[in-house]
């Protein structure tokens, strides 16, 4: 009962520290500490300097892997993930974690051996790396474009060893006497990590040699063109659909059609702003508005200043007409910032007549709220005196 409930609670802390945030950090180091733990067990005098001091400091690794690998799945279960294919793999990844080192154990495996299966921890990484996750997905969207390389990069390999096989068998057999020695040539040299000892010696070996070098080159560029493409796409489809989250929330903004949000997107300017810098100050007149990408802004009105966080918006009045800033607006630390401004969303307005009688309606309500503020205002003043 007593080792029930300390596990019930080191469980609970656990569930605590992720959310608080701070479950990634603890990750990390516990990851750290079990991989130097692994390395040092594979070194007898620090093993015997140790006692068992490192494999219990392992066993409390794995134990910790064990709870956040059943509070993921339970997290994530749920919250209902979309996508099946990544929960398995989370899966997947958090019982390679654990597994492996008590079955090798029970099979009779040599602690020092079977604690190297403890090497899997390593890809905790890819759980909460949404680089990760971004290359994943440019391989996915890529995958013909690289496939075909990957298969002229296989003709060229398996045609130049046969020939290589051919060229030099008699006047190297030791290296191209076999067709895998001529192979291993055609791997060394496709990859452009040269010839190591092996050298074609006759006219037309060296010849063959020149043109697989250049096929190597030719190859390895594809890749890294086809590669870097699909990055710069994925990372502009990521932009864009960021982009059109932060427009549709606009309320002003929702009863637009699909092409005129899109139009938008394309007129927004991305820009890095440093912390507690001033974006907007009071009084000064207005020509765009300001969506949070990334960051936090302070806003200075009423009697305690409001915080915006990443999807919020600031600004918006000087689109619907009243240039006029009414309030001190700062960062709190490092942001992104989308900026539309007036001159474009007075080019999009002319184009669509329902956003226009949209931003008639809403300054309108604006004008009316701001005048019943005033109002209050001064009877509040006037009671007050």
């Amino acid at each position: 009962m007593m080792a029930n409930g300390r596990l019930t609670d080191l469980a609970h802390y656990t569930q605590r520290l992720r959310r608080w945030g701070a479950g990634a950090l603890a990750g990390y180091v516990v990851l750290a500490v079990g991989l130097v733990a692994m390395t040092a067990l594979t070194e007898p005098d620090l093993q015997r300097a140790a006692g068992g001091w490192i494999e219990i400091l392992l066993w409390c690794c794995l134990g910790y892997f064990l709870i956040d690998g059943a509070l993921r799945a339970r997290a994530k279960l749920q919250a209902g993930m979309a996508e099946p294919g990544l929960l398995l793999l989370s899966i997947a990844i958090d019982l390679a974690a654990v597994l492996p080192v008590p079955i090798a154990l029970a099979c009779g495996v040599a602690a020092p051996n079977a604690w190297l299966f403890a090497s899997a921890w390593i890809l905790k990484l890819a759980q909460d790396s949404s680089g990760l996750a971004q290359i994943g997905r440019v391989f996915v969207n890529e995958r013909k474009a690289l496939a075909s390389v990957l298969v002229l990069f296989l003709i060229v390999l398996f045609l130049s060893s046969a020939v290589m096989h051919v060229f030099e068998r008699k006047t190297q057999p030791q290296a191209f006497g076999t067709l895998p020695g001529a192979l291993w040539w055609s791997v060394v040299t496709l990859t452009t990590t040269g010839y190591g000892d092996e050298v074609p010696r006759t006219a037309l070996g060296r010849l063959l040699g020149a043109a697989v070098m250049i096929s190597g080159i030719a190859t390895f560029g594809l890749w890294i063109s086809i590669l870097s493409t699909g990055f710069t796409a994925e990372s502009r489809r990521r932009n864009f659909v960021q982009t059109w989250d932060l427009i549709s929330k606009v309320p002003f903004l929702q009863s637009l059609d699909p092409p005129a949000i899109t139009e938008l997107t394309h007129m927004l300017r991305r820009v890095e702003v440093p912390e507690h810098t001033v974006v907007i100050r009071e009084g000064r007149v207005g020509d765009c508005m300001y969506f949070i990408a990334e960051g936090e802004v302070e806003v200075g009105v009423g009697p305690a200043p409001v915080r915006l966080g990443p999807g919020a918006f600031f600004g918006e009045l000087a689109l619907l007409g009243d240039s006029t800033r009414t309030a001190n607006v700062a960062t709190t630390k490092p942001s992104t910032l989308l900026i539309l401004d007036l001159a474009d969303f007075r080019t999009v307005m002319a184009h669509h007549s329902a956003l226009a009688r949209a931003i008639d309606a809403e300054a309108k309500r604006r004008a009316i709220d701001n005048q019943r503020r005033r109002e209050l205002q001064r009877q509040t003043s006037g009671s007050a005196s």
